[in-house]
Formats: structure tokens, sequence, C-alpha cells
């Protein structure tokens, strides 16, 4: 049962980072609205499935506890700057900042999706419905988060690429 409590574990902190990073991704780029709005739509999604997955991680001994820890960081601050810095000399239009940070959180939203099956799996060897059911329903809803991203990156390489 340990490490399914591992597999927990890594699967919250996983869903923790991706909304931290779509809340950054949102933030970085709030002039595309819809990236902006709904980016923190989904950061909420993950929150929302990490306290989901709690009384699980309790269960199977998951060996650490998660909260959304509310971003910030020096590290986060010079990754905006040099994006920033960048834009404004022109070494990265902010098309291509875009695309790039939303290949970035598609390959996170993957991550998240595929561990959402490990647990899965593992639930379903071990006959817990409660908990198969909770990966059925998250796992759904990271879907819907990898088809926006993919979708948004198809909007915007045209552009971003081409002119």
């Amino acid at each position: 049962m340990k490490k399914l409590g591992i597999a927990i574990e890594r699967l919250q902190a996983a869903e923790l980072d991706l909304a931290d990073d779509l809340r950054k991704v949102g933030e970085r780029h709030a002039v595309e609205h819809d990236v902006y709005h709904l980016s923190h739509t989904l950061a909420k999604q993950c929150e929302a499935h990490v306290e989901r997955l709690r009384p699980f991680a309790d269960r199977y001994g998951a060996p650490r506890d998660h909260e959304p820890d509310g971003g910030g960081g020096l590290a986060d601050m010079l990754e905006t700057l040099r994006h920033k810095t960048s834009e404004l000399i022109g070494r990265q239009p902010a098309g291509l900042l875009l695309l790039d940070d939303l290949r970035r959180l598609f390959v996170s939203a993957q991550d998240v999706g595929i561990l959402w099956v490990m647990v899965a799996q593992a639930a379903q060897a071990l006959r817990d419905r409660e908990l198969l059911e909770l990966c059925k329903e998250c796992h759904t809803e990271s879907v819907v988060h990898m088809h926006w991203l993919l979708t948004r990156i198809k909007v915007a390489a045209p552009q971003a690429l081409t002119v």
C-alpha cells in the first residue's frame, strides 16, 4: 500500500505544479484573455483534484501533505523577467513565448494524465471503487485540459511561426 501512497503523492505534486504553472502562464499572457481566464479556471480544478485525493493519500500513506504554496519566489520572478526582457529586445516575439509556455503546459498536463491512469490501475487492482471513480472523473478533466492546450497551440502556431 505504501507504493500507492507514493504514486498519489506524485500525482498531488504534479497537479499542484501544473496549477502553479497555469497561473504563471495566465499572468504572463494576460493580453490573451482566453489564456488568462481559462488557465486560472484550470488551475482551480487542479487544486480541487489535490483536495479530493487527500483522503486517499491518508488511506494509502502518502509521504507528505500538499498545500498550494501560493507561488512566487525568486526563480519565478527571474523567469518572468527573462521572458519580458526577451520581448522588449526582440529576441523572442510574444507569440513564440506563448507557444513555448503552452507546450510546457501541455507536457505537464500529459504527466498529470498518465499519473491518473497509473493510480486508477492500482485502484482497480485493489478493488477500491471510490478511488477508481475519483480517478475516472479527474482524468476526464485532465484530458479536457490537454485538449484545450492542444487547440490553443494550433490556434497560436500559424501566427507565431509565419508572421
